[in-house]
Formats: structure tokens, C-alpha cells, sequence
């Protein structure tokens, strides 16, 4: 009796060890599931901000002091799932480079003035919509460019999800009329004392708008020297500078031989009026010279020594075969007259 309860408690024992691993497993597999389960459903009920896009006009739109401008862009889903968006008014805060930072409620100049039509729209999959935008123009409005902001985002209808990154449309209203415009440039970044000591030389032209009013310019740029590079001309389409900002235009030449000598002629034309322009002409020569040009010297200058020696040393066994044989010709002649 003694023997047979130790063995009844290790039946027991490895039954109830089959039905816990057989819980295990059973709960292994079900519980992924179920955890999933939420999250899937809500995956293909709506899409996400990296499925929205937006598209601005492209040109500025003209509007009249004391009359409706409107405009129109495209707001569209990339994604494979349905997307609820809103559409707000925004401020912009302009940067350099043609940077903007939209931030929450609309320009006080023209706030109550915007209509958006529709503010709100559900986007099937793989579709694009029109929303469309009117502005009540102020009638004392000044002539110049003004910028409106309109933030883009997603509707998320989860306490746990937020959204990181609403997409900015931008709309230009161009008021017509006499505008205070100018602009200025340099040169900025090229080597110092216009040396390089690379096979390529760098810098930017930057250009500023030191006027009342926002203006657009083009850019040329021109490269010669030697040895010639390619492209030596290119053009940088027109782009808009508001007052107070600037904008950097790269420039960049690099010898194939590591050696050489160019000229940047930059040449910046803006709008003066809606009839003339202005212009602002910047040059700039830099040598490019690749560091191990600057062992050729001193090579030159070991070799040339070394060859010096060689030629001495192949020189002097002639020049002692030369003298032992003028000495037995001497030797000779003393012979014979004697």
C-alpha cells in the first residue's frame, strides 16, 4: 500500500500536466487573435495620414479690394482604405527657403472672410476631390501677395489614436497695384581667398527681398574656365521671395583633372512692375587645385636629383678606363725612348 499511493499520485500528477499543456497551447493560440482582433477591424474602418495628399494651385490667384477671389485644390487618399478628412483655415508663417509653418486659426486680416466648400468629405479609396475656397477681399487692402494657410488632416474617431502631421495647402491671393520691390545677393560659401583645395569648389547665391512687397525672380547661372565643365549654363525657374526672407541658390564646379580655374556669373531678375524688371549681376573666380597636385613639385624636384646621380655614376667607370689607358700609352712611349 505503501508503493501504490506514490504511483496513483503520479497518475494524477501527469494527467493534470496533459490537460495544463493542452490549455496552454489552446490560450497560444487563440489569445493573438484576440488581441489583434480590435485593431484589424479598425485598420480597414478608415485609412491613415500618410494616405492623404493635397495639391495648392500652382500660381497666385488675382483678387480684387472689395470683391470674391476663389480658387480651388485637391485633396486626395492614396490608401486602400476610405478616409474621413476636415479642411480648416490656418496662419502661415513664412520661412527662408520657401519654408511655411501652418499653425491653428486663420489670418486675422481675413478672418470670417473664407469659405471652404466642403470643410468636411469622406475620400474612397484611391480618390481625389475639388474643395473649394472664397475669399471676401478687404476693400483697403494694400497691393501685394498674401499668403492663406489650410490645414488638411484626418478624422480619427479613436480616444487612442492621434494624429501626428496635418498636410498644409497654400493659396497666394495677388492684389494688383504699385508695389515697393527690390532685392538683393551675394555670393556665400566658395573657398577662401577663392582657393580650393579640393577638385571641386561650392557655395550658394542668396538672395533677399528687402522691399515692402513680396516679389518672383529667375536665376542664371554661368560657369567658364579650364577645363570646361558641363552643364556650364542652367537656369532656376522663378520662385516667390515675401518681404524680410531670402532664398539660396546652390553653385557648384568640379574639374575632372583636379586642377583648374572658373568664373560663377550669376545673374538674379526680378519684377520691378507687371512691365519692367531688375536684375543684380554677382562673379566670382576660384582655383580648384586637388592636394596631391601639390606633390608634383617635390617629385619633380627628388627625380630630377636622382637622374643627376644616375648620370654621374654612370659617367665616372668611362672616365677611369680612360685614364688607366692614357697611363700605359704614357708608359709605352717612355719605353721606347729609353
Amino acid at each position: 500500500m505503501a508503493v501504490a499511493k506514490p504511483l496513483a499520485l503520479a497518475g494524477v500528477g501527469g494527467r493534470f500536466a496533459k490537460v495544463a499543456i493542452g490549455l496552454l497551447t489552446v490560450l497560444g493560440v487563440l489569445l493573438p487573435v484576440l488581441v489583434s482582433t480590435p485593431a484589424q477591424a479598425y485598420a480597414a474602418k478608415g485609412g491613415s495620414a500618410a494616405d492623404l495628399f493635397v495639391t495648392s494651385p500652382p500660381a497666385p490667384i488675382l483678387a480684387s479690394p472689395g470683391k470674391v477671389a476663389s480658387t480651388t485644390f485637391t485633396v486626395g487618399n492614396l490608401g486602400h482604405n476610405g478616409l474621413e478628412v476636415r479642411i480648416i483655415a490656418a496662419l502661415v508663417r513664412l520661412q527662408d527657403n520657401g519654408q511655411t509653418r501652418f499653425v491653428e486659426g486663420s489670418d486675422p486680416l481675413f478672418s470670417g472672410r473664407i469659405s471652404i466648400v466642403p470643410d468636411l468629405l469622406n475620400l474612397p479609396a484611391r480618390r481625389e476631390r475639388q474643395v473649394h475656397i472664397s475669399v471676401n477681399v478687404p476693400s483697403g487692402l494694400t497691393p501685394n501677395d498674401y499668403f492663406l494657410g489650410f490645414l488638411v488632416s484626418p478624422v480619427i474617431n479613436s480616444s487612442s489614436v492621434a494624429v501626428e502631421n496635418d498636410i498644409g495647402a497654400l493659396v497666394v491671393l495677388n492684389v494688383p497695384g504699385s508695389r515697393d520691390r527690390k532685392l538683393v545677393a551675394k555670393l556665400l560659401g566658395l573657398a577662401f581667398l577663392n582657393l580650393s583645395f579640393s577638385d571641386s569648389a561650392s557655395g550658394i547665391v542668396r538672395a533677399k527681398s528687402v522691399g515692402r512687397s513680396t516679389l518672383q525672380f529667375s536665376t542664371t547661372n554661368e560657369i567658364s574656365g579650364w577645363p570646361s565643365v558641363t552643364p556650364s549654363y542652367f537656369t532656376v525657374q522663378p520662385l516667390l521671395l515675401p518681404p524680410g526672407l531670402s532664398r539660396d541658390i546652390p553653385v557648384r564646379v568640379s574639374s575632372w583633372l583636379g586642377l583648374g580655374w572658373y568664373t560663377f556669373h550669376t545673374t538674379l531678375v526680378y519684377n520691378l512692375t507687371d512691365q519692367t524688371t531688375g536684375d543684380v549681376t554677382l562673379s566670382r573666380t576660384v582655383i580648384v587645385l586637388n592636394p596631391l597636385w601639390l606633390l608634383v613639385i617635390p617629385a619633380s624636384v627628388l627625380l630630377s636629383i636622382w637622374a643627376r646621380r644616375r648620370r654621374r655614376k654612370t659617367r665616372r667607370p668611362g672616365l677611369h678606363r680612360a685614364t688607366r689607358s692614357s697611363r700605359v700609352t704614357r708608359n709605352i712611349g717612355h719605353s721606347l725612348r729609353s
